[in-house]
């Protein structure tokens, strides 16, 4: 799998998964028939004197309409996105890394791996001290630095890399 083709598996494995807003709402303003609401529909009857002049029920008082949706926190979902983006690409790191046994290989894909993450950061226009991005960046450093321990012929340990993904893992659990 090519790290330029992951914006396009990412979204279908969202679709996929349910976790995009995949329903439509369709309508003309009022309430479905066979839609369960728990209030009254506004529905007019018939007036008790029979009078033929239909009364609307429930109540006139505009304050107990129903109450609009609350309204997305943005800073939430830059997040949440951003962890969806950065988990799936240190997925794709890792797999694409241990499968091949070239270090030349290897390098070219830490690096293009830290490049993908660095656009992901920058793009989700979160401050540097965010609590997502921090550790976000975190995985960027270390990937950095086993390039360049790799490409200078050294034999850089990943165990600090793993443990910045974890730390990632572990900040994005608790959104």
């Amino acid at each position: 799998m090519r790290v330029s083709a992951l914006p396009v598996l990412l979204t279908a494995a969202l679709l996929a998964a349910g976790a995009g807003c995949a329903t439509t709402i369709e309508g003309t303003g009022t309430i479905a028939e066979g839609v369960v609401t728990g209030a009254p529909t506004g529905a007019p009857t018939e007036s008790p004197t029979g009078s033929g002049t239909p009364e609307p029920t429930g109540s006139s008082d505009p304050t107990t309409t129903t109450a609009p949706s609350p309204t997305a926190d943005p800073v939430l979902i830059r997040q949440r996105l951003l962890c969806v983006l950065e988990r799936a690409s240190i997925t794709s790191i890792n797999s694409q890394f241990n499968k091949t046994k070239n270090r030349d290989t290897q390098i070219r894909v830490l690096r293009t791996g830290a490049t993908t993450i660095t656009g992901h950061l920058q793009r989700s226009q979160l401050p540097a001290g965010d609590k997502i991005r921090k550790p976000g960046q975190a995985v960027v450093d270390q990937l950095n630095r086993l390039v360049r321990g790799a490409s200078s012929g050294g034999n850089p340990s990943t165990d600090p890399y793993n443990k910045a993904t974890r730390s990632f893992q572990t900040a994005c659990n608790a959104l």
